[in-house]
């Protein structure tokens, strides 16, 4: 779908906490998720270095794939901006771990490749918006096979 009026998002900004507790980290991919209307996921992979290791603090920058601003591996596949998304049309967003290349076949316990997040915050820029979307979670969570592989990041007071 593409955007007409409205206001076209220029770039996402996604900032990371990860948990210091024993098997916090995780390989697997971790995409960030806009919900609604024209909602899409993008893929969490920096352009140097392993993401999501335990304890760490990371920031992932979505925007146009020619720019210089992108932080992301495959920017041209990560682009918030073709095609266009309205950031009127944002209701919410989210964060899922995937499993790569196949789920753990041994078991559920021990086995699981679990990531602990201890903060997220996903910030919407857009065209014609004074101040971005926000949507922030602070409260530990677990993503994995035992514990679910999406959690839900809620809108901060006063903005989102």
């Amino acid at each position: 779908m593409t955007v007409g009026k409205g206001n076209p998002v220029t770039r996402i900004v996604v900032s990371v906490q990860m948990g210091s507790d024993r098997l916090a980290a995780s390989d697997d991919p971790v995409f960030v998720g806009l919900r609604g209307q024209c909602g899409r996921e993008f893929r969490l992979t920096p352009r140097s270095g392993r993401a999501f290791r335990r304890g760490k603090s990371e920031t992932h920058v979505l925007a146009a794939a020619g720019g210089s601003e992108a932080t992301v591996l495959n920017p041209e596949l990560n682009d918030p901006t073709s095609p266009s998304i309205d950031a009127s049309q944002v209701e919410g967003a989210y964060l899922r771990k995937g499993l790569e290349p196949i789920p753990n076949v041994r078991g559920h316990g021990e086995m699981d490749d679990r990531l602990q997040v201890e903060r997220v915050e996903v910030e919407v820029y857009a065209d014609g918006l004074a101040e971005p979307l926000c949507f922030t979670r602070s409260d530990p969570f677990w993503l994995g096979l035992i514990c679910g592989l999406v959690m839900e990041i809620p809108a901060a007071e006063g903005g989102g």
